[in-house]
């Protein structure tokens, strides 16, 4: 891109924000050293302008003998060093905090040096330190149980948690609050075969309460002798192989300088066609083969399964990585594994990712080249090692986006550096442009640096349950900032840029923290001055400041501000709202909250300690699931809203709970048996035990909702490989059950019901007839007689999100049709119509996530919103109509 002419006073503004973060020149020894306080710790962001003498012995005693001063509110004890970077005349020595023994998750502390022997000195530190961590480190609940809860609570398919697999479980602390969390951390395995969607991520739960706090991707993925190859572009490129005692060729270089004898290669494996699931483990799987050919030219089986591109391009990329003093991904010459010409249920793998140890291409098809013929995407996906091996930023939110940005940048800079494109070239911003057969590179990319993002106008507000809360939709917001600063300064910005990550940089950064690392790496290289402010400018270009998130304006009125459970169903009844929350940092076990929706602060219901969550309320009481941490069941918890009584278990289950309901004496609720895999709805009548409703074998219940003395639910089977479904409205009083015909199928599948709730007089829901994944909303009688098309379905009808019903208006959640790019505007909005039908009125013009809404009176809607930067319990008395 461009850069932009700026105005004088826009100029003069830009000083104004900038000059006060730029260093004026070299710190001398005598000047104070500037401390940066980080909120919620007394352990500071960052120290710097330091000159101190550095105390003897090796450096990472010499670094804790630092940090026993007290301008750093730390004890040197709880740290534990994990990695050296050397650049130049620097050094880094970054630790690794650990609790009683544990790993803190994200907590992470750089130590800078200059010089070395007599002369070394200290110049700065920094990272992130918990500095009151008080959490007891003995689980109450086992790792099987959390396992348990995370299977229920982060797979929301059901038929998707019956091939799940969690593997070793391990605790760590998580640093929410002063006190922190013990938590287990679960990887767990999987895949949506429906959705051909591969689900693999490390869930955590609380190791106390049982509330699981998150689920972070392990999957870092794109939308994307001496010998020679021909690369996908018809070029031929030069190959370092490895030919065996049997004279066959391989893709094995040893010709590099971090091979030592035993390892330090690079290996480029051909996957010929094998099923990615096969290749998801560490490293590459027993029998694995390495690409090969009889003579030292590979031929076009190589090129069309992408094992030249892969072999060439990892070479190039250490080269680059080489040049900025480092060897291979992790730092230390590890070898660099690469696998090729995967393929997903038999079909193109159109995508590249990398695993955590190793890179893995998709063999491309009829649309795309092998997904190594992009050199950026080759050295996108392998700065992931590299980030994984240094400041090993978190794959969600900010810090997951600034993984993703500094993953293009990188990616990007090595593609135009190898190939000669300049900076200034149109296309030279462009990520995944050159893997397409036919289209051209515009169209083709996958992102553009140069798209010209700014955070507050331009970040899309989606949860950690998308994107892992908009990791790739986000990046170029920061990668935008620093591809302005490379086209300003050219390639001299790479090795700031390097340096920021490596030496500056910790796990759980949000952007302002990104900009303050690429600033102090700036100030340690001795950047100019006028360097140093076009840096600052290209951050303020991009709106990358302090509080950028208070910049994003709605149009509702907020109930509970920071909802940190998110994930919490809501409540409404009357003019009375509950919903489950924590504090604002997460740091406490959940609890239920009660208030008036038209006035008065929210109080807190539930009385325990545990972790509570899926409230409903029915006017004069709530109800809600718990977890007790000390017997490892599920609790099932009611007490009155306005607190005259304390609250009461009503009923325990070993089973995890996936929603409650209750209305009148009656309560039921969903339940996952961890053995079987199938979900069964109970229904507890007063005080007689609970009465599993659904009772046929192979037959699953979800979703029930009870509501003047019935109870509906969603009745799903199969009949051979097909699917079926449909509502059930079941008497309370008497067990008599009606299950609704299956909406006739207009198509050879079954149609598919999803998502009914129940009103005074009627079961509504989405039904697709034809199995395009595209929905009508359908409304019955509540003994299924009476079936209305709402909205009529078809291919224009509804991508449904959320629904929600009362006598009056029917709201529902619908993910706007679009191209499948994701942006504000194709994100979840709420919708709502007359009950008796009528046209579909837009509810909020809030710009992000709008979900879990829950009606009360009239047209009055309750809801989860992620559009101002963090997530909110908000709501509206009537519709926005046109925005």
């Amino acid at each position: 891109m461009s850069w932009r002419p700026i105005t004088s006073s826009a100029l003069a503004l830009s000083l104004a924000l900038a000059i006060p973060l730029v260093a004026q020149g070299p710190a001398h020894a005598a000047d104070p050293p500037a401390v940066e306080p980080r909120a919620g710790t007394e352990a500071p962001a960052e120290v710097s302008g330091l000159a101190e003498a550095a105390a003897e012995g090796d450096l990472a005693t010499a670094a804790k003998n630092h940090l026993k001063n007290p301008r750093y509110h730390l004890d040197p004890a709880d740290l534990t060093p994990i990695q050296t970077v050397t650049d130049g005349r620097d050094t880094a020595v970054r630790f690794a905090q650990k609790h009683r023994g544990l790993e803190v998750l994200g907590g992470q502390y750089l130590v800078h040096f200059r010089g070395s022997g007599a002369a070394r000195q200290v110049t700065g530190a920094g990272g992130r330190f918990l500095t009151e961590l008080s959490v007891d480190t003995t689980p109450k609940l086992t790792a099987e149980s959390a396992g348990r809860i995370a299977l229920m609570r982060f797979v929301t398919d059901p038929l998707a948690r019956r091939g799940m697999k969690t593997g070793q479980g391990g605790l760590v602390v998580v640093p929410r609050g002063a006190g922190g969390r013990l938590a287990w951390k679960l990887p767990m395995t999987g895949v949506d075969r429906a959705k051909k969607k591969l689900l693999a991520f490390d869930a955590y739960v609380d190791a106390h309460s049982g509330q699981p706090l998150q689920a972070i991707s392990r999957i870092q993925m794109e939308g994307p002798a001496t010998g020679s190859g021909t690369n996908s572009h018809g070029r031929a490129v030069p190959l370092n192989l490895y030919q065996r005692a049997d004279s066959v060729y391989e893709t094995r270089d040893r010709a590099r300088p971090m091979w030592n004898g035993t390892s330090g290669e690079i290996l480029t494996y051909d996957a010929n066609k094998g099923d990615l699931l096969d290749y998801l483990v560490p490293g590459v799987p027993p029998g694995a083969k390495l690409a090969e050919s009889p003579t030292p030219v590979f031929g076009p089986a190589h090129t069309e399964s992408g094992a030249s591109d892969a072999h060439w391009g990892t070479g190039k990329v250490y080269e680059y990585y080489r040049g900025l003093g480092r060897e291979g991904l992790d730092g230390k010459g590890g070898s660099m594994l690469s696998v090729v010409n995967v393929t997903f249920f038999g079909e193109p793998f159109e995508n590249a990712l990398w695993d955590g140890t190793k890179m893995v291409y998709g063999g491309g098809g009829p649309t795309y080249h092998s997904l190594a013929a992009g050199l950026d995407v080759v050295g996108h996906e392998m700065t992931h090692g590299v980030i994984t091996n240094s400041a090993n930023l978190a794959y969600f939110g900010q810090s997951g986006a600034m993984n993703e940005g500094l993953a293009d940048y990188f990616g990007n800079a090595i593609e135009v550096d190898a190939l000669g494109v300049p900076m200034s070239h149109p296309d030279a911003s462009l990520l995944g442009d050159r893997l397409c057969k036919t289209l051209p590179p515009r169209e083709c990319a996958i992102r553009d640096l140069d798209d010209d993002r700014s955070a507050a106008k331009d970040w899309i507000g989606v949860g950690v349950s998308l994107d892992g809360g908009g990791v790739h939709l986000n990046s170029t917001i920061f990668s935008g900032a620093l591809w302005d600063i490379r086209e300003k300064l050219g390639a001299k910005a790479d090795k700031v840029v390097y340096k920021a990550l490596t030496e500056y940089m910790t796990p759980i950064d949000d952007f302002a923290d990104g900009r303050r690392a690429v600033e102090s790496a700036a100030r340690a290289l001795g950047v100019s001055l006028h360097d140093r402010l076009t840096i600052a400018l290209a951050f303020e270009r991009h709106g990358i400041r302090r509080g950028w998130e208070r910049d994003i304006r709605t149009d509702s009125r907020v109930l509970v501000d920071n909802v940190s459970d998110a994930g919490s169903r809501v409540g409404v009844a009357g003019d009375r709202y509950v919903v489950g929350n924590s504090s604002p940092d997460g740091s406490e076990p959940s609890w239920i909250l009660t208030g008036r929706v038209r006035g008065g602060k929210p109080v807190k219901l539930s009385q325990n300690d545990d972790w509570n969550f899926v409230p409903v309320i029915d006017g004069r009481r709530a109800v809600w699931a718990g977890f007790d941490g000390d017997t490892g069941n599920y609790r099932i918890l009611t007490r009155p809203l306005d607190g005259s009584a304390p609250e009461q278990v009503v009923a325990e289950v070993s089973t995890p709970l996936g929603t409650v309901t209750a209305s009148g004496d009656a309560i039921a609720w969903d339940s996952l048996d961890t053995t079987t895999g199938e979900i069964d709805v109970w229904l507890k009548k007063g005080a007689a035990a609970p009465v599993k409703v659904t009772a046929p074998a192979d037959v699953l219940g979800i979703q029930p909702e009870l509501k003047g003395g019935k109870l509906s639910y969603l009745r799903i089977w199969s009949v051979g490989e097909r699917t079926h479904s449909t509502p059930v409205v079941h008497d309370v009083a008497t067990g008599a059950e009606t299950v609704f015909p299956e909406i006739p199928s207009t198509g050879q599948e079954p149609s598919s019901s999803v998502l009914p709730v129940l009103t005074a007089k009627h079961v509504v829901w989405y039904a697709d007839a034809d199995a395009d994944n595209v929905f009508g909303l359908v409304r019955a009688n509540r003994d299924g007689t009476g079936l209305t098309w709402l909205v009529p379905d078809g291919p224009k009808a509804l991508q449904p999100s959320t629904i929600d019903a009362n006598d009056d208006v029917v709201t529902v959640g619908v993910i706007p049709h679009g191209d499948g790019t994701l942006t504000n505007a194709n994100l979840p909005k709420l919708f709502q119509l007359p009950v008796a039908g009528g046209p579909l009125t837009r509810f909020s013009c809030n710009r992000g996530d709008q979900f879990a809404n829950n009606s009360g009176d009239g047209a009055l809607t309750a809801w989860i919103d992620g559009s101002a930067g963090d997530t909110d319990l908000v709501y509206r008395e009537r519709p926005a109509g046109r925005c």
